[in-house]
């Protein structure tokens, strides 16, 4: 356990990270329980997931200073070290969904006089397998944004067990979101959006159940490091930053929006993804406050 002092900068690759991995793996599995009738979010799920990857992996090697330590990681893997275990996902996802990306890019019309898109055209088992183990390394990565945290010697971190519990279920809430904002913004299957919609009320739910056991036992274990966010600096972006704007309010947009209507989903969707920032924000720093 060492005390760490991030900036801003990780929190945006907690959040990037964790939006990217979590619309793969929403695509992916949209279309594999969908009977394969999904298609479209586990080409969309690709195209935004390794991107937002790539850029968090940008992120932190401009965190870490020098690209050196981004490869003795890579090539010093331990298993007692988070930060190794997190470089060897990011990379094995961006390989691995990269590779998946590459066959769907190859069915875009621009691609068909292109030779090296060419050879990835009608890879459907590469597709397949790809898809499969993005799936895992997806969930792994989105659940590994937590227990980076954890790792740390800092109270609001270690001193709970649904730190890994939380990031996962909110990335995959706002993978979700993705999905939604860019269905909407394309104007593309109204029907899709709002069963997607309805899949992340739920899993919104279980992230305020997930916050409300984890808060519980803070408050037990360190009620200091628990009254940072529910009641001091940080409350306000908690309470209604976090809680307010980017999980109960979309909801009831959901629920009150027209069957037929885009606007309602893509609000919805923005706020979503505010909140599942403001929530990796405020981990991050109200971890840093010193008690």
């Amino acid at each position: 356990m060492h005390e760490v002092h991030w900036p801003i900068i990780i929190a945006i690759y907690l959040f990037l990270a964790g939006v990217g991995v979590a619309a793969f793996y929403t695509g992916i599995l949209s279309n594999l329980f969908g009977n394969w009738k999904y298609r479209k979010l586990a080409k969309y799920g690709s195209y935004i997931g390794v991107p937002l990857i790539i850029i968090g992996v940008l992120l932190l090697l401009a965190d870490l200073g020098r690209p050196f330590y981004f490869w003795h990681f890579l090539l010093t893997f331990k298993l007692s070290s988070t930060m190794s275990i997190g470089v060897w996902l990011l990379s094995a996802f961006v390989i691995v969904g990269g590779l998946n990306m590459l066959t769907w890019l190859a069915e875009e019309d621009f691609a068909q006089n292109n030779s090296l898109l060419g050879a990835f055209k009608g890879k459907e088992g590469l597709r397949s397998l790809t898809g499969y183990l993005g799936i895992i390394l997806g969930i792994l990565t989105a659940a590994y944004t937590g227990v980076l945290l954890a790792s740390t010697s800092a109270a609001l971190w270690s001193s709970t067990q649904y730190l890994g519990l939380l990031f996962l279920v909110s990335a995959t809430s706002t993978g979700m979101a993705a999905l939604m904002l860019v269905l909407a913004w394309r104007k593309e299957d109204i029907g899709i959006i709002h069963k997607l919609a309805k899949a992340d009320m739920i899993v919104v739910l279980f992230e305020i159940i997930v916050l409300a056991l984890m808060f519980s036992a803070l408050s037990a274990s360190a009620p200091a490091a628990a009254s940072v966010v529910l009641g001091g600096s940080y409350a306000i972006w908690f309470w209604v930053g976090i809680i307010g704007c980017g999980l109960v309010l979309p909801v009831i947009i959901d629920l009150a929006a027209s069957k037929k209507a885009f606007g309602a989903p893509m609000l919805a969707s923005i706020l979503v993804l505010v909140g599942g920032f403001l929530l990796r924000y405020v981990m991050l720093y109200a971890g840093q406050v010193g008690l």
